[in-house]
C-alpha cells in the first residue's frame, strides 16, 4: 500500500541533519521487496527530460530507500548509490543484495538510497528490443534504437543523470551525502561532485574511470599483463601463460579463425579475477595439447541478447556511450565519412601496442567497443560528464579503488581519476579484478577499505 511519508517519519527515515522539506516535495515512498534481507522503501520523483530542452517533457527517477536500522540514535549520513554499466539498475536484486553487504556494519546509524540511473530500472527504462535481445544485425539496431528514442535520445547523458542524483537527495531532505558509484557510475561520481561539490561529505569510486580515451588504450595491456601474473601467483599454473595465449591467436589466424571471442573473453577476464584468466589459461594449455573443447567453450557465443531489461538496458548503455564518450571520427559527418576517419584513426598507434592481435584486427572487433556508434545520429552540443581540466575541491574527501588485475578499469586509469582529487587516497586490491567489492562482498579486500574510509570520514 502506498502512503505519503509525513516530515517526522521522513526525518526518521533519513539523516536527521538535513533540514525538513515542505510537505508537498516529500515522495511518496511504499514498501518494496528487492530480494535484500529486509524491505526497503520505493519511490520516484519527476524531472525534466532534458534541463536545457524542455519540451522534451518529464521522466521519472525511481529510488529504493534502506532506512537505518537503529532509529535511537542519529543517524551518521546518507549514502546514495549507483550501479555501473551504464545500462544496469541499481535497484536489481543482486546488486541491492550485494552492496548492502558491503555496507552491513555501517548501516545501523546510516541511510542507503539505491537510485536507478534515468534510462534504467525503475527510472523509466530504455527499452530498444531489436538490440536488447540481439535479433538483428548490431549496428542495425542502434540505429533503430536512436531512431525509437527520437529527440529524447539527447537526454541520456552522464551530466543529466548527476542532476537527478540532486533531485533525489533534495527531495529526501538530506543536506550532504557520500556517494558510492562502481564502474560507469565512478564518472557519474565525478560528474555529480563537479556540479554539487557542496552536497558530498564523501565520495568512493569503485573501479574509477576517467572517461577520456576514445580508444581504451589500458584495455588489452592490462588484461595480456593480469592474465601473467594471474597464472605466476596460482600453485597449479606454471609456464608462461602470455606465451601461451600468443600461440593460440596465431593458431587462430592460420585457422582463417575469427578472433573477436577471444579479445571479448580477455577483455572481460578482469571482472572475475583471477579466476576468470586461470580459466582462460587452462582453456588455451588445453587447445595446444590437442583438446579445443574447454577453450570453445570459453569463447562460445552463449545466449543470445543481453538479458532482463529490468536489471540492464543495453539501450542505454549505447545512448550513454553515443553521446557522452569520445569518438574516433566526427559525429557531425555522415557515416561513409565516419567510417575512413575510424579507419584513419586505426592507424595512430603503434601496431604492437596490440598484440598478440593485429592492429584493425582488435580495433574493429565489437569486443574492443569502438564502433557501437557509427550509426547512432550525431548529439550535437551536450555538456560532457566531467569538464575538461577539473579538478575536485579540498571540501570533501575520496577513497579511490583498483582491482590489481582490472583490464575493465584498470589500475592506470585509477591514477587518473585520483589526479582530479587533491583530498584522496587509492587503494589497489591486490589480487583483484573488476568492481571486485560488488562481486565478491565477503572475500574481497576492497570491502575493508570502503568500510574503513566511511567511518572515518
Amino acid at each position: 500500500m502506498r502512503a505519503r511519508y509525513s516530515i517526522a517519519l521522513l526525518s526518521i527515515a533519513v539523516s536527521t541533519a538535513a533540514l525538513p522539506p515542505a510537505a508537498d516535495a516529500v515522495p511518496a515512498l511504499h514498501r518494496c521487496d528487492l530480494g535484500a534481507k529486509r524491505p526497503l522503501r520505493c519511490g520516484s520523483l519527476a524531472v525534466p527530460l532534458s534541463r536545457t530542452d524542455l519540451s522534451l517533457g518529464a521522466t521519472r527517477i525511481g529510488f529504493a530507500l534502506r532506512p537505518r536500522s537503529d532509529r535511537r540514535r542519529p543517524s551518521l549520513g546518507t549514502i546514495l548509490a549507483s550501479d555501473g554499466g551504464p545500462g544496469y539498475a541499481s535497484t536489481a536484486a543482486p546488486y541491492v543484495r550485494s552492496l548492502s553487504a558491503v555496507l552491513a556494519p555501517l548501516l545501523r546509524r546510516r541511510e542507503l538510497v539505491f537510485v536507478d540511473a534515468r534510462g534504467t530500472g525503475r527510472s523509466e527504462v530504455v527499452d530498444c528490443p531489436s538490440l536488447q535481445d540481439g535479433l538483428i544485425r548490431e549496428f542495425i539496431a542502434i540505429g533503430e534504437c536512436a531512431d525509437s528514442l527520437g529527440p529524447r535520445r539527447i537526454a541520456y547523458t552522464t551530466a543529466e543523470t548527476a542532476n537527478d542524483l540532486d533531485a533525489v537527495r533534495a527531495a529526501l531532505g538530506v543536506r550532504r551525502v557520500y556517494f558510492y558509484g562502481d564502474s560507469y557510475a565512478t564518472l557519474l561520481g565525478q560528474a555529480y561532485a563537479a556540479r554539487y561539490p557542496s552536497r558530498l561529505r564523501g565520495l568512493v569510486l569503485d573501479s574509477a574511470y576517467p572517461g577520456d580515451d576514445p580508444y581504451y588504450r589500458t584495455l588489452l595491456p592490462a588484461g595480456i599483463r593480469s592474465l601473467g601474473i594471474a597464472c605466476r601467483r596460482s600453485p597449479g599454473c606454471h609456464g608462461d601463460a602470455v606465451g601461451r595465449f600468443s600461440r593460440v591467436v596465431r593458431r587462430f589466424h592460420a585457422g582463417r579463425r575469427p578472433t573477436d571471442r577471444l579479445i571479448a573473453f580477455l577483455l572481460g577476464a578482469g571482472t572475475l579475477a583471477p579466476r576468470s584468466y586461470l580459466s582462460l589459461d587452462d582453456g588455451v594449455r588445453r587447445f595446444l595439447h590437442g583438446d579445443p573443447q574447454r577453450l570453445n567453450r570459453l569463447v562460445s557465443a552463449g545466449a543470445v541478447g543481453h538479458g532482463d531489461l529490468g536489471e540492464f538496458s543495453y539501450g542505454l548503455e549505447i545512448a550513454v556511450e553515443c553521446n557522452d564518450y569520445p569518438l574516433l571520427w566526427d559525429p557531425r559527418a555522415p557515416i561513409d565519412e565516419r567510417i575512413r576517419q575510424l579507419d584513419t584513426a586505426t592507424r595512430k598507434l603503434p601496431a604492437d601496442h596490440f598484440a598478440p592481435f593485429g592492429r584493425r584486427e582488435y580495433l574493429l572487433s565489437r569486443a574492443a567497443h569502438l564502433t557501437n556508434c557509427l550509426t547512432w545520429p550525431a548529439p550535437g552540443e551536450l555538456e560532457p560528464p566531467v569538464p575538461s581540466g577539473w579538478r575536485a575541491p579540498r571540501s570533501f574527501p575520496t577513497l579511490v579503488l583498483a582491482g590489481q588485475l582490472d583490464d575493465v578499469t584498470s589500475v592506470a586509469e585509477a591514477r587518473q581519476v585520483r589526479a582530479r582529487f587533491p583530498r584522496s587516497r587509492l587503494f589497489v586490491a591486490p589480487n583483484r579484478g573488476h568492481a571486485s567489492s560488488i562481486y565478491y562482498p565477503f572475500r574481497s579486500p576492497a570491502v575493508g577499505a570502503i568500510r574503513r574510509f566511511l567511518r572515518q570520514n
